[in-house]
């Protein structure tokens, strides 16, 4: 079973597919149009409880697994991917869960647990809380020792939800609250935690991964600085700002917290690196990454299939020790957003669509002509991912597969990656997670002579 919907559940299902291995997919009735639906070998329509999510509903997802007979079951990312309890149960009621085990996520799962585990490894943390911050009181007296600003965030998930930035004792009360209830309606776990704004850093993640037979690797880096609303849209590999010294030193660091950890399955470690150089632990993913098709096209691996065959208890060894990362890729994220409007969500009815093909593009989406986009779900409806042997080949084929990537009815992000490909500090690879608000679509626009960008200046 593939707990999820969208791009992700197909992904997941293309591996299965290709495997033989039979899917099961499930769906709410909003999505009962996902393509995820029609791509599963079979498919069950989940009934969630008042005020949750049915991708959020364990006892609806078991009820499903147990009926349908299935051996396992498989998170994608967000929803339930991340939560210990899930893992848990999974285990107790006999499913293999194709993710880390319940040990492993007590230990990084959790943001706090995560910062706390990897300063016993000796990893640099970024300086902040070790323990929940109650409420905003106790959150000033924390930010009088930090340091304006500071950056609350949500200990029980990702993805820029329940978090914001505190620059004064004023902002405290308002932000606490929010982020608070942010990570409550998104993550079922209002623990909010804090550390030290970083502004102009960049965002760099490390893959991991630990078989079960106690061997751990580390598939190099991704930099996933082009943020907006804290959210990725744009990342690479391998980063222009690692050095081989560095990475060597966080890679040697990195399998020994997988190692220490237990650690089985995908895993992310992320980190902010300084205006210096230096690199600090933010947190852990303890599940396959958004972004983890950048990582496929430079090592020749099939993440998913390394998931299924780690919960099979193979012997992953051959396949992974002597992986060299080689070569380029980009990934861009499609979304149903207006970036000409403050990134506002477009949901609406896709009257035409149309992916870029050729050699090294690759297409993870689940959208399609006359799908109707909700408002209740995260709004990705794909990822263009373009390898090649260098950087500067990367964005020469990214210009000409953005330009035929065709998305009308809707507004989407591509007009915006189309710009960025044009953008001289982009290009020289002199970017940090201030890049879109340094560069808004409209700024960027001014500097193109491109005449296809006419139509977007609405």
């Amino acid at each position: 079973m593939v707990a999820n919907r969208g791009e992700i559940a197909i992904r997941v299902m293309r591996t299965c597919k290709r495997l033989g291995i039979p899917t099961v997919g499930i769906y709410t009735p909003s999505d009962k149009h996902c393509k995820h639906v029609s791509f599963a070998d079979k498919s069950v329509e989940i009934h969630p409880r008042e005020n949750l999510s049915g991708y959020l509903d364990m006892d609806a997802i078991f009820d499903v697994a147990q009926r349908m007979k299935v051996e396992a079951i498989h998170p994608g990312y967000g929803f339930l991917s991340e939560k210990e309890e899930f893992s848990q149960r999974c285990e107790e009621e006999g499913f293999v869960f194709i993710g880390p085990s319940p040990r492993a996520m007590k230990n990084l799962g959790s943001k706090l647990s995560a910062r706390a585990f990897m300063k016993k490894v000796g990893l640099p943390v970024m300086p902040g809380t070790l323990e929940p911050v109650a409420d905003e009181e106790e959150a000033k007296k924390a930010a009088a020792e930090i340091g304006y600003p500071i950056m609350l965030k949500a200990s029980g998930g990702g993805g820029g939800r329940g978090m914001r930035v505190v620059n004064s004792d004023d902002e405290m009360l308002d932000a606490f609250t929010n982020a608070r209830n942010e990570a409550e309606k998104a993550f079922k776990n209002p623990t909010i935690y804090m550390e030290k704004a970083f502004f102009r850093a960049r965002h760099i993640e490390f893959q991991v991964i630990g078989d079960s037979r106690g061997n751990a690797y580390c598939l190099g880096e991704r930099e996933c600085s082009v943020q907006r609303r804290h959210q990725k849209i744009i990342e690479e590999t391998p980063s222009c700002a690692v050095s081989p010294e560095l990475r060597k030193e966080i890679i040697d660091l990195c399998i020994e917290a997988v190692n220490k950890a237990g650690y089985t399955s995908l895993g992310t470690f992320e980190f902010l690196m300084s205006e210096k150089g230096d690199l600090n632990f933010l947190e852990a993913n303890t599940r396959i990454q958004v972004e983890h098709p950048i990582t496929e096209a430079v090592t020749g691996l099939d993440l998913v299939e390394t998931q299924l065959d780690i919960a099979s208890d193979k012997d992953v060894s051959a396949s992974l020790s002597g992986v060299r990362p080689k070569g380029h890729a980009m990934e861009f994220r499609i979304n149903a957003e207006n970036p000409f409007n403050n990134f506002l969500p477009s949901p609406g009815r896709i009257e035409k669509y149309m992916e870029p093909t050729g050699e090294n593009i690759r297409v993870d989406s689940a959208a399609y002509e006359g799908y109707m986009v909700p408002t209740e779900f995260d709004n990705l409806l794909g990822k263009l991912v373009i390898y090649g042997s260098s950087r500067s080949e990367v964005i020469t084929k990214a210009r000409d597969a953005l330009d035929r990537y065709t998305v009308s009815g809707i507004k989407t992000t591509i007009p915006y990656h189309r710009l960025v490909m044009r953008n001289d500090d982009f290009i020289a690879g002199n970017y940090n997670i201030d890049f879109v608000k340094e560069h808004s679509p409209s700024d960027l626009l001014k500097h193109t002579e491109f005449s296809m960008f006419e139509s977007y200046t609405q």
